[in-house]
Order: C-alpha cells, then sequence, then structure tokens
C-alpha cells in the first residue's frame, strides 16, 4: 500500500513539472513597419505556446496577408493586466510617434503547431 502511494505521489510531480514547463502565459505581439509608418498588434492572449512559435506564426501571418513588417516580439507579463498595460503603452508611444497602429485579428495556434 506504502509502495503503490509512494508511486502516485512520484507520478503526480512528474506530470506537475512537465505541465509548468509548458504553463500558459499572457502575451500580445508588435510588428513595427518603419518604412510605412505602421505598427502591427494583437490583442492580449493566454498562451502555451513557445515565444519563437509566437513570433513564426504572427510574422506568417502578416506575410500571408502581405503587410509589409520587420521585426516581430511577443512580449509577456505577469498577468492579463499588466500585459493590456504594456500593449496600451505601445499603442501611445508609436502613435505620438507618428506611426499608425494597426490592430490584427490573429490568435495563435495550438502549442507547437506554428511556424513560418
Amino acid at each position: 500500500m506504502k509502495l503503490s502511494r509512494l508511486a502516485g505521489s512520484c507520478l503526480l510531480i512528474v506530470i506537475a513539472g512537465s505541465q509548468s514547463a509548458t504553463a500558459a502565459e499572457w502575451r500580445f505581439c508588435i510588428a513595427p513597419s518603419n518604412q510605412e509608418h505602421k505598427i502591427y498588434v494583437t490583442a492580449p492572449t493566454l498562451t502555451g505556446a513557445t515565444m519563437e512559435a509566437l513570433e513564426n506564426g504572427f510574422h506568417a501571418a502578416l506575410d500571408r496577408s502581405g503587410r509589409r513588417h520587420d521585426n516581430v516580439q511577443c512580449p509577456t507579463g505577469a498577468t492579463e493586466q499588466s500585459v493590456r498595460v504594456m500593449r496600451q503603452h505601445a499603442d501611445e508611444f508609436n502613435r505620438q510617434m507618428g506611426n499608425e497602429v494597426i490592430v490584427v485579428d490573429w490568435k495563435p495556434a495550438a502549442a507547437g503547431t506554428l511556424g513560418r
């Protein structure tokens, strides 16, 4: 009986450890088009996808829609509210710099399925 409880406890620890490695985070993605004085942004979303997968996925989505852009970044924050504040700050800053802020209706695919 003790052995089965110990095995069960070890299994729970292994499962919890693997879940924390792919824990979902709040993120939004942003991509400037400096030449066109535009910046493309997404709404904040809760995702377990890696940063590389998010950046590649947003890059590919912009390319498919014919939107010229420079680098892609997908910042993260501790909470939904903190990510919303960061995004709002990015919007305001870019408007002050004379850039057109374009909201792109894009959400990442399930973790591990994004690519260029």
